[in-house]
Formats: structure tokens, sequence, C-alpha cells
């Protein structure tokens, strides 16, 4: 979910001495602009969208001010943080149309910002890391003739199913220390859809798809409640898309941490991604955990997490 949801950050413009630093809206969605002052005159410069993580439910660009702008520093593109409106108060599709709504409005406002806007990537970390694949899926799939399509996209711990709580992943959460406990990420991922909180031990126990598969013949079909059926929405669970509509998509970075009850989402969504034609980096973390992308930095500094955020810069600046 991101160490950066809790961890008290400076005023952002005292923060970032290279940068010009705006608060500001795009058609209503509140944004944080993060732009590189050392730019050559006249040339169009790189842009990203960037999607914080929390669960959906916490964080905020305040929160995640000190490592987007050493993202915007370490690229030199011009990075557009946005404060999706969150849940349980705003359930999905909401967050999920509050940054699809920014990343369309930077696609057609690029040169007010000094950004070419072939080269505009998305990302995001954690609950992030599924908006931004899911804006992806929407704009190759919905809008791919409205808008100039997507450079690359960057997942980092990515949450991209809440159909399988039963993953080696999953299973191994509960034997080793995590700062995402599995109980904890299928909460979240009940707020986002309907904030029935009771169901919480019913999809850690993969109760919520397995008991259907008992009572259901195979050659059946099932409506779900109204309330459940964004289950297998991609924009809810990037992993529930269609073959083709993976078919496409671009350029793609996706991080995994070894001790993670994320890591096989991540894992599994690259690897579809491949079988559908799409350039993939995977970049595993052995002895990383969920978060540690935080701390990349004093005070809270981890030399995994320090060369995580280096490798994903490293690959912006070269794919942007």
């Amino acid at each position: 979910m991101g160490f950066s949801a809790w961890a008290p950050q400076p005023p952002p413009q005292a923060s970032h001495p290279n940068l010009e630093v705006t608060d500001t809206s795009f058609d209503g969605v509140r944004v944080r602009v993060y732009k590189p002052q050392a730019h050559k005159a006249g040339s169009k410069m790189a842009g990203l969208m960037w999607f914080h993580g929390g669960g959906w439910v916490i964080g905020s660009v305040d929160g995640y001010d000190a490592l987007v702008g050493r993202i915007a520093n370490q690229t030199g593109a011009v990075v557009v943080s946005v404060e999706y409106r969150l849940a349980p108060e705003h359930k999905f599709p909401i967050p999920f149309e509050d940054c699809l709504t920014a990343t369309q409005h930077f696609l057609q406002h690029a040169s007010e910002y000094g950004v070419d806007p072939t080269r505009i990537g998305v990302a995001g970390d954690s609950a992030g890391g599924n908006l931004a694949a899911a804006v992806a899926l929407r704009l190759r799939k919905d809008d791919k003739k409205k808008f100039p399509p997507l450079k690359l996209q960057a997942l980092i711990y990515p949450a991209l199913q809440a159909f399988d709580f039963q993953t080696p992943s999953y299973v191994s959460g509960h034997r080793f220390f995590v700062l995402l406990p599995v109980k904890m990420m299928t909460g979240f991922w009940i707020k986002y859809l309907n904030n029935n909180m009771s169901l919480v031990d019913t999809f850690a126990n993969n109760e919520h798809t397995a008991a259907l598969k008992k009572l259901v013949p195979e050659d059946a079909s099932v409506d779900l409640p109204d309330d459940m059926k964004d289950l297998l929405n991609p924009y809810y669970s990037p992993l529930m898309a269609e073959d083709a509509d993976l078919s496409g998509l671009p350029n793609t970075y996706v991080t995994v941490c070894g001790t993670d009850v994320l890591r096989d989402d991540g894992i599994m969504y690259a690897r579809r991604l491949e079988m559908a034609g799409v350039q993939v980096r995977l970049a595993r973390y052995p002895s990383g955990f969920h978060g540690i992308m935080s701390f990349s930095s004093k005070p809270f500094y981890l030399e995994v997490g320090k060369q995580m955020l280096q490798d994903l810069t490293t690959f912006l600046r070269h794919h942007l």
C-alpha cells in the first residue's frame, strides 16, 4: 500500500528547489505538477502521471510529495501526481475515473506544460499500480482514437486481481513480516468494491469464488449480485482483461518483491502481457517487501528501496 501513505512530508515548495511545483486541477481533479527547472528552452519534455498507493482508501499527493519529487528530478520529466477521491466514500469506479480524467486532460494539454504528448506514461505503486494499469487498458481499448497512445506504464508492486487470495504469495503472507497483511489487502479490495466488510474472511479464504464453483455446473452462466459484479471488471481487476485487450498495451515495467502478498499478481500480469506481445520488463527484488520503494532516502532508508527507485527512474529516462 506504500509507506508514504503515513510518512509525514515537508511542504512541497521547500523540499524541491530544482522543481517548479504547482497545485492545480485537471478537469476538476486535483493534481500536483512537478516541472523540472533545468531543461532546454524550446525543447519538449517527457511526462508521467503518478497515482499514489494506499489501498484506494488512504494516501495523498502530500504523503507522496518527497517520492514523486525525486522521480521528477531523477527523470527530468514533468510528473503529475493525482489526488483522486478515496474509497469507501468514493467506491469504484470513482478513483479510476478521476485518474482517467486527469490523464486524458494531460494528453490533450501536454504542450501547455512543455511536454511532448507522445512521450507520456502512467505509473503508480500498489493501488496506484492498479489504477495505472486500468487507465492504460481503458485508453488502449476505448479511447485509442481520441488521444495519443501512452508511451509506457510502470506498475510498482501492483494490486491486480481480487479473484484468488490463495496464490503462493498470499499464502506465504501469513508467515512472514509484511507491511501489507492478507486481511488488510482483502479489506482494501472490499472497501474499493462495495464496503461490505463482513466479506473480509470470505474473500481471504477464497469462499467468494470457491462456493460458486462447487454449486454451479461448468456450462451454466451466473449473474453476480450487483455489488459484486465489478469483481470481473478489468478496470477494477486488470488481470481480468481479455487477451485481445492486453495486446497493444504500451511498453510495461513491473516491479515485484519477494515478501509481498501482491508478488504473484505482478508476475501473472507480466506473463500475460508478454504472451499478448507486449514489451515487458519484470524487475524482481527477492528481499524486498511491500512499500519498500518509499524507504529510498533518509530518514527512512533501505538499500533495496534505493535500488528499486533508481531502477525505475533509469527505465523511465530511457523509455519515456
